[in-house]
C-alpha cells in the first residue's frame, strides 16, 4: 500500500503491475517498478544518513543530467540514453518526502545494464571512453552551480583525521583487531596529500566530477558492447577528474572484488588497467593538463587506500554507513583495499609505462 502510495505521486505512464528489490548498491534502496504500459521505472529511496539534504542532491542531479542532454542533442547526437532521465512528481518536483523518508524516479535505460564484474576485457576499455565522456560533457559545466552534497567526500587528509578520531575512541573496543591495518594506513600518511595539495595549488584543476566510477555505475548497451552513459550521480560534485580515474581503477582493474577475503586473489591487471587508461585518454587526453596526467597511476593508490580508510573506520565505528552482510564485512572490504594498494606499489612503473605509451600515440 504504501509502494502505491508513493509511486502514485510520480507522473508515470501506466498502473503498476509489480516492483522488486534491483541491484547492488551499498547506499540507497533501489525497486525496478513494472506498468501497465509495459515501461519500466527505477523508484529509489535517497538514504538520508548519507545524504543529508536531499533537496541538494536531486538539484545537483537535475542540472548535471539537463546540461548532458542538452549538449548531446546541439551536437546533433542521440539522447535518449545518454544519462538518467528524472521522472517528475506530479507537482513538477523531483522527489517526494513520505513519512520522513524521500523518494525518486528515474526512467528505466531499456537494451542496457550494468556489471559487477568484467566479462569482457574490451567492457573496462568502454567503462574508461564513458568516464571520459562524462568528463567532455560537463567541461563546460558552471561548477559553482552544483552543490556540496558529502563535504570532503574525496579529501583523503580529511577522511585520515576522521579515521584516527575514531580509531582513538574506539568505542566499539575493535582496534586491537586492526593494529596492523592502522600501521599501514599511517605509514602512507604523505601519499594522502597529493590530490588535494594539488586542488589548493591550483596545479590539479577543479572539475565536474562523479565521485563514484565504479564499474557498475556505467550502463552498457547489450547488443553492441558500448557503454551508453553513466549513473548513479549522487555524488557529483567538484572534485579532481583524478578521483573518477582512481575509483575505476580500484575496482574494475583488481582481479578480485572488493570484499574478498583471500588476499592472495588480489592482484592488479594491466591488461585491463591499460584497456580501460585508453578508452579514457583517447576520449579526454585533450582537456587534461601534465599534472593530470602524471598523476593517474598515483590516483588509483590514494583513492584504493582512501576507500579503505572508509571502510575501516566504518567498522570501528559500528558500521554506520555502508550496508554490510555479515559482521566483520567492512574489515574484509578495508583488507581487500589495502592489498590492492599494495600491488598498486608494486606495478606502479609499469603503470607509468603503460599512461607513456598510450599518449605518445595519441
Amino acid at each position: 500500500m504504501i509502494m502505491y502510495q508513493i509511486l502514485s505521486s510520480f507522473d508515470i505512464d501506466g498502473e503498476i503491475i509489480k516492483s522488486e528489490e534491483y541491484g547492488n548498491g551499498h547506499i540507497n534502496k533501489t525497486y525496478l517498478v513494472t506498468t501497465t504500459s509495459g515501461k519500466k521505472y527505477i523508484l529509489q529511496q535517497i538514504n538520508t544518513t548519507v545524504f543529508k539534504r536531499p533537496k541538494d542532491v536531486m538539484e545537483n542531479i537535475e542540472l548535471v543530467t539537463h546540461h548532458i542532454r542538452h549538449s548531446q542533442s546541439n551536437n546533433g547526437e542521440d539522447c535518449s540514453r545518454c544519462s538518467l532521465e528524472i521522472v517528475n512528481t506530479k507537482r513538477n518536483g523531483t522527489y517526494i518526502k513520505l513519512r520522513e523518508n524521500y523518494w525518486r524516479c528515474y526512467k528505466f535505460i531499456h537494451g542496457a545494464k550494468t556489471y559487477e564484474q568484467i566479462t569482457n576485457p574490451m567492457q573496462f576499455y568502454e567503462v574508461g571512453k564513458a568516464i571520459g565522456k562524462f568528463q567532455l560533457q560537463l567541461h563546460d559545466f558552471p561548477i559553482d552551480r552544483l552543490n556540496i552534497t558529502i563535504p570532503d567526500f574525496h579529501n583523503t587528509p580529511k577522511r585520515y583525521e576522521t579515521f584516527i578520531q575514531i580509531a582513538n575512541l574506539d568505542i566499539h573496543d575493535r582496534g586491537l583487531d586492526v593494529f596492523n591495518e592502522i600501521k599501514f594506513i599511517c605509514d602512507r600518511q604523505d601519499d594522502m596529500k597529493i590530490i588535494e595539495d594539488g586542488l589548493v595549488k591550483g596545479t590539479i584543476p577543479t572539475r565536474v566530477t562523479h565521485n563514484d566510477t565504479k564499474l557498475n555505475n556505467v550502463m552498457i548497451d547489450e547488443d553492441t558492447g558500448e557503454a551508453i552513459c553513466v549513473i548513479d550521480l549522487d555524488t557529483v560534485m567538484p572534485g579532481s577528474v583524478l578521483y573518477d580515474f582512481g575509483d575505476a581503477i580500484r575496482v574494475g582493474a583488481s582481479t578480485a572484488a572488493e570484499d574478498e577475503k583471500d588476499l592472495d586473489k588480489i592482484h592488479v591487471n594491466l591488461e585491463l588497467f591499460e584497456l580501460f587508461t585508453r578508452g579514457f585518454l583517447e576520449t579526454v587526453h585533450h582537456i587534461l593538463n601534465p599534472e593530470e596526467i602524471k598523476n593517474l597511476v598515483i590516483s588509483a593508490k590514494i583513492i584504493t587506500l582512501e576507500c579503505g580508510i572508509r571502510f575501516l573506520t566504518d567498522y570501528l565505528d559500528g558500521d554506520q554507513y555502508f550496508r554490510i552482510d555479515y559482521d566483520t564485512h567492512n574489515l574484509d572490504r578495508a583488507r581487500a583495499q589495502f592489498r590492492f594498494v599494495e600491488e598498486i606499489e608494486k606495478n606502479s612503473k609499469q603503470m607509468e609505462q603503460i599512461v607513456k605509451k598510450i599518449m605518445a600515440s595519441l
